[in-house]
């Protein structure tokens, strides 16, 4: 690509609404020489403004890096990237889900998303022009946790092969629909994992294809969940059985709980000791919850719907059901004799 001498003006926006204006974080560009990797950190950032480069572009062009740190835990999170040549294309990509969760995008396995991809400064129109100049090239790529993992490198999720890829030859925005993840596990529910979107620059000979933006959404798995101490129709009298909830991949920030309800009335009441709400970045997606002494919760005799419910930004799912009757009738047997006398 043609050498670029000007010196490039850094547009601060943050592409995800992260919480980087805070006191709790503090922000930096990093501006890399494309031709001799040679990198310098501008530092203390405002979330939003412009600034001049450190250092004029080389003739590789380069890549200006937009960072936040969080101060409390000294976690660094990308917010965007560009790259800046003499005819460099512009890319942008926003991941768009269900779940309002602010540091980055995620969703459940089982839950729709899209991924919005704006192009521009793409040469259009005119024949003869490398196809760098026409053209990007659009990524997605998979990446699958191990087991107990929570997060992956960027550097690492794409460096595989993509599950699918295109050129993008207009300057306009472009909408990928999902479905559902595209991740697999042998339990279709239980896909965990990232999904990864890259757009870049292509070669022309004198510059390397180069990543000019990205962008990625965070899979969680299905919850289930099973009440265990009781059958389906097992009758309830003066002293209850012991419950045992079993609670296993948990979405994020969830509130789970055993929700007791009487059919044909309006009786609805939870179980104490059986709320549990997850932290929004758990260590831990799996519980047990033991419960005992809760005959209080059926105030007459009847039958009772126990349902495990649990609530995510998608919705309240039951997860497991079970319906008993309650009946606490005291019953008293005695035997009649007649007893004679001389």
């Amino acid at each position: 690509m043609k050498a670029a001498s000007a010196i490039f003006l850094a547009v601060l926006g943050l592409q995800a609404p992260l919480a980087a204006s805070s006191e709790n974080f503090t922000n930096f560009v990093r501006q890399y020489q494309q031709g001799s990797g040679v990198y310098w950190d501008m530092q203390n950032v405002a979330p939003a403004g412009s600034a001049a480069s450190l250092h004029p572009l080389d003739e590789s062009g380069a890549l200006f890096q937009l960072w936040t740190i969080e101060k409390n835990t000294g976690k660094d999170y990308l917010l965007d990237q560009k790259t800046v040549g003499a005819y460099m294309p512009k890319a942008d990509i926003k991941v768009i889900t269900q779940d309002p969760y602010e540091k980055y995008p995620r969703t459940r396995s089982d839950q729709p998303f899209s991924v919005h991809i704006t192009v521009s400064d793409l040469v259009t129109g005119t024949a003869g022009v490398p196809q760098a100049a026409s053209s990007v090239l659009a990524e997605h790529h998979l990446a699958p946790y191990a087991k107990g993992q929570t997060s992956i490198p960027a550097s690492i999720a794409i460096s595989g092969t993509p599950v699918g890829s295109g050129y993008l030859t207009e300057n306009r925005l472009y909408t990928f629909d999902f479905q559902q993840s595209m991740l697999q596990a042998p339990d279709t529910k239980k896909p965990i994992g990232e999904e990864h979107f890259v757009v870049h620059a292509l070669s022309d000979g004198s510059f390397a294809q180069t990543q000019i933006a990205a962008g990625f959404v965070q899979v969680w798995p299905v919850a289930t969940g099973a009440i265990g101490g009781i059958k389906h129709g097992e009758r309830i009298s003066f002293h209850p059985p012991p419950l045992t909830l079993v609670l296993k991949d948990l979405y994020p920030g969830s509130y789970t709980r055993l929700r007791a309800t009487r059919p044909g009335s309006d009786y609805e009441t939870t179980f104490e000791r059986s709320e549990f709400l997850l932290a929004e970045e758990p260590t831990s997606t799996d519980k047990i919850i033991i419960l005992t002494d809760y005959g209080h919760v059926f105030p007459e005799d009847g039958t009772y719907l126990l349902e495990l419910i649990t609530t995510t930004p998608f919705g309240t799912d039951v997860l497991s059901a079970v319906t008993v009757p309650v009946d606490r009738t005291l019953q008293v047997r005695t035997m009649q004799a007649n007893i004679a006398s001389e």
